[in-house]
């Protein structure tokens, strides 16, 4: 999903650029500011290491040969940091032995650059970094949106209030105690933070019970499948989806959802089930550690859990820093293979690709000529495509064209090889649509580093793409819940679409107020239903804890800056147009135009549904009647609404007609 004309960021990207030498100092200033980026320049390692945490720049460009502390050290000691291991770093060195190549990049650097620079090969390893970082940067947000759903979820139930957290800090000390990598316990934490992600999709009424059927348990226990679901779309939430779909299942085989046994359990949930119980034990009867603890084990010995784990487990809650041990339960777990795909007539060329990233991990195949390779990419997924240029029957321009032009493939990460290494092919490739451009012969380092850089870049727009689904999914999922709300936001996004074109907005106008109706009421997700569905009149205080939600809303949404252009939407979408409505008080066209045609057909649809504080749902006619007198009366723009009700005319909306497709969490 792509929100249409989104905002772009008010600052520009900083690039850091670190070189002992003035003259190529001013070079790189010289080029980055042309190229559009802000530049801050440091002399030695030890300068960037102390000014890289305040100024967090997109890219890090590092020098290798440098005095008082050198590159290798420098971005060594950067990638050990929090911050610092996020932001990519581009080596520019004058050695050209492949060892110097392979220590930068085991130092943790993303990119490298031989001197003399190419003054293109900078701007091309430049942006493709920046991508990376604030692509990460986009999916960090989004998953931080769907953490927080979940956790105000899990906050609207007191007895429930900050469980997630535990059950990751717990999750966490286990971790330790197993020595498993940093890499391997954010998972597990991440996993541990979204592990109830799936009892969206459970109502409230059920979530509140002490005592539950057999019908109502299984009700409850369809949580694991759903929140799997929610994650397995996204590549980068993947690894949660373990943790997700089997914290219930137990070592005996008696758990759920899909009564696992043993080792089958993979260890990440075996952690997770054993901080979700321990947790859940200790706050349902407000028991000690130790308390906790006895009758975690005796669970253990009925089957429930591995022994090992739970001696660990509780030998990790009594240290400060559990001290790791060696565990059998620690096993390699090997990476899915991605899908090369080499283009190239040349027979030779094609083996010496094969050559060049064999163990590296990659599954190759090849085509001969561009209509073979779209075939092959239409048919088989391929992940990245290296392509030549000359080829007989379809040259790789005409290939470049053909794979550009199909949404499909717009962020198939391509790279060019070829034996002509001119300047203006070079360039041609790079307009036509080429990610990258690496001349013949080939540097078997490079060329594998280029991979793994454009296939971030491809895995972070897939996972944005899914995410904002997802997110829309989780909002229209809350919605679903009460009986009184199901499918509003659908048909407020569907009808504020069909009458922004009405007003001959355009397609991009008509697409985001159509997310915005999805997501102006993903803050009630922060309100409890108890007041939602008061059938009396609200308290003063119940009124005000009502009334936040669209600040709430704006809130959740705000980090992501691809959806910067439905805030106002989202957060103003009860203003009045006689500045008696909420949060801001706006009024008349201090309200803008787009806030208003969503406020309007909010107000038609919950006069027309059913409400938990009206006997019935309006008329189509008396709906319109009703918004024509409160526009009268100053609560709407009255030009809109009398373009609102001329749109409708006699009959009510043709939702088959209007309706756009939605992503759903329960297809699996």
């Amino acid at each position: 999903m792509v929100i249409p004309e989104a905002a772009a960021p008010s600052d520009r990207d900083i690039v850091l650029a670190v070189d002992d030498n003035e003259q190529n100092l001013q070079l790189l200033e010289e080029y980055l500011s042309t190229w559009g980026y802000d530049v801050v320049l440091a002399r030695d390692g030890r300068e960037a290491l102390n000014l890289f945490p305040s100024i967090n720049p997109a890219v890090i460009v590092l020098d290798v040969m440098m005095p008082v502390m050198d590159g290798y050290e420098a971005c060594g000691c950067i990638k050990d940091t929090e911050i610092g291991r996020t932001i990519p770093i581009l080596m520019l060195t004058a050695l050209t032995g492949t060892e110097d190549k392979i220590k930068a990049l085991e130092c943790g650097a993303d990119d490298f650059l031989n001197k003399p620079i190419n003054r293109e090969e900078l701007r091309t390893r430049i942006r493709s970094l920046a991508r990376i970082r604030n692509l990460r940067k986009e999916l960090d947000s989004s998953e931080n949106i769907i953490l927080t759903l979940t956790n105000a979820l899990a906050n609207k139930d007191p007895r429930s209030h900050g469980h997630v957290q535990r059950v990751a800090e717990y999750s966490g000390r286990l971790c330790e105690k197993l020595g498993m990598s940093r890499e391997e316990c954010e998972i597990v934490a991440k996993g541990a933070l979204l592990h109830d992600v799936g009892m969206i999709g459970v109502p409230d009424a059920l979530l509140a019970k002490r005592t539950l059927t057999v019908d109502e348990a299984a009700l409850v226990a369809e949580h694991t499948r759903i929140g799997a679901s929610i994650l397995e779309p996204m590549k980068t939430f993947r690894p949660f989806v373990p943790i997700v779909r089997w914290h219930h299942e137990r070592k005996d085989g008696r758990g759920y959802p899909d009564a696992l046994a043993g080792d089958a359990i993979p260890l990440e949930a075996q952690i997770v089930s054993i901080a979700n119980r321990f947790d859940e034990i200790q706050h349902a009867d407000d028991l000690s550690d130790s308390d906790a603890l006895a009758r975690l084990r005796a669970e253990a010995r009925d089957g429930a859990f591995d022994g090992e784990l739970m001696s660990f487990f509780a030998a990790a809650l009594d240290e400060a820093h559990p001290a790791p041990v060696t565990s059998r339960h620690m096993r390699p777990r090997p990476a899915a293979a991605a899908r090369v795909l080499c283009v190239d007539d040349n027979p030779m060329n094609r083996e010496l690709v094969a050559a060049s990233v064999a163990g590296a991990g990659f599954q190759v195949s090849f085509a001969e000529n561009g209509a073979e390779a779209v075939a092959i990419i239409d048919r088989d997924g391929i992940d990245i495509v290296l392509l030549d240029l000359l080829m007989p029957v379809q040259d790789g321009a005409e290939t470049l064209r053909l794979l550009r032009a199909d949404p499909r493939h717009l962020f198939l990460p391509i790279i060019v090889l070829t034996a002509h290494g001119g300047g203006s092919m070079r360039q041609e490739a790079i307009v036509a649509g080429a990610d990258d451009f690496i001349a013949y012969p080939l540097n078997r380092v490079e060329l594998i580093t280029r991979i793994r850089s454009l296939l971030r870049i491809k895995d972070f727009h897939a996972d944005l793409e899914q995410t904002y689904s997802v997110i829309c999914a989780l909002a229209l999922a809350l919605e679903a819940k009460d009986q009184y709300t199901r499918g509003h936001s659908q048909r407020v996004g569907d009808l504020s679409r069909t009458f922004a074109l009405h007003l001959g907005l355009g397609d991009a106008a008509g697409e985001r107020v159509r997310v915005a109706g999805l997501l102006h009421d993903i803050g009630k997700i922060a309100v409890p239903e108890s007041l939602l569905n008061k059938q009396g009149p609200l308290t003063r205080e119940e009124f005000l804890r009502v009334i936040d939600h669209p600040v709430i809303g704006e809130e959740m949404v705000r980090p992501l800056l691809t959806m910067s252009a439905v805030l106002e939407l989202i957060r103003h979408h009860h203003e009045r147009y006689d500045g008696r409505g909420y949060p801001d008080g706006l009024s008349g066209e201090a309200i803008p135009h787009e806030v208003r045609l969503l406020s309007i057909v909010d107000a038609y649809d919950a006069l027309t549904s059913h409400r938990s504080y009206r006997p019935a749902p309006l008329s189509h006619t008396a709906a319109l009647e009703t918004l024509r007198r409160e526009a009268a009366g100053g609560k709407w723009d009255p030009v809109m609404v009398d373009q609102f009700v001329r749109m409708l005319g006699a009959n009510p909306p043709d939702w088959e007609a209007i309706t756009q497709s939605v992503p759903s969490l329960y297809s699996s």
